[in-house]
């Protein structure tokens, strides 16, 4: 789930560093603010022998989808199942088992002072020698009704250690009913 594609919502925050390590860094490029919510677009950086560890964790969780899916797509029995998948994970070897912690985690506090993780609704990733990059897209749901957004995030099987901040987003709610249809924007355009 995210925000209504054919609404352009308003920024309401943008280039903030939410953690960083000797080789890696998590920053929000921008907040985007919609009546429904805001997208949370961040970026993860990592060089050297944090940028292996996060292509190999990456790669050995798309292979332990592909192994799930087509399992399950075969209806093949649960011992095929649990052989296929035995054989997806030993390409990762010392990396802990497929959870959380195969990308980044991004969370808000409740008021309970409990983290409620976010899933990614759009990722992409690219890695060249000695770097990588993930760039992806948070939904929170509903909008924090005071402006007060505490981050949680962290990646620590790369080495980016779990971090708090906490931004203040002034008169959110009024910014977000801001958010407007993009096709009125056109038929604007072609009057």
């Amino acid at each position: 789930m995210g925000p209504d594609e054919e609404l352009l919502g308003v920024v309401v925050h943008s280039g903030l560093v939410l953690g960083r390590s000797k080789d890696v860094v998590v920053a929000v490029r921008r907040i985007t603010a919609f009546p429904s919510g805001l997208a949370l677009d961040m970026v993860v950086l990592a060089r050297d022998l944090h940028a292996e560890a996060a292509g190999r964790r990456e790669q050995a969780a798309s292979a332990h989808r592909r192994a799930a899916e087509m399992a399950q797509r075969e209806g093949i029995t649960a011992a095929e199942r649990h052989h296929a998948l035995q054989q997806a994970m030993i390409e990762r070897r010392y990396l802990p088992s497929f959870d959380e912690g195969d990308s980044l985690r991004l969370g808000v506090t409740t008021p309970a002072g409990e983290a409620r993780w976010l899933d990614a609704y759009a990722s992409s990733s690219s890695r060249t020698e000695g770097h990588y990059r993930l760039e992806a897209a948070y939904w929170l749901t509903p909008l924090p009704v005071d402006g007060l957004l505490t981050l949680v995030c962290g990646w620590p099987e790369i080495g980016l250690p779990e971090t708090q901040t906490d931004l203040i987003l002034p008169e959110l709610a009024v910014r977000a009913a801001e958010a407007f249809p993009l096709w009125d924007f056109a038929e604007d355009a072609d009057a």
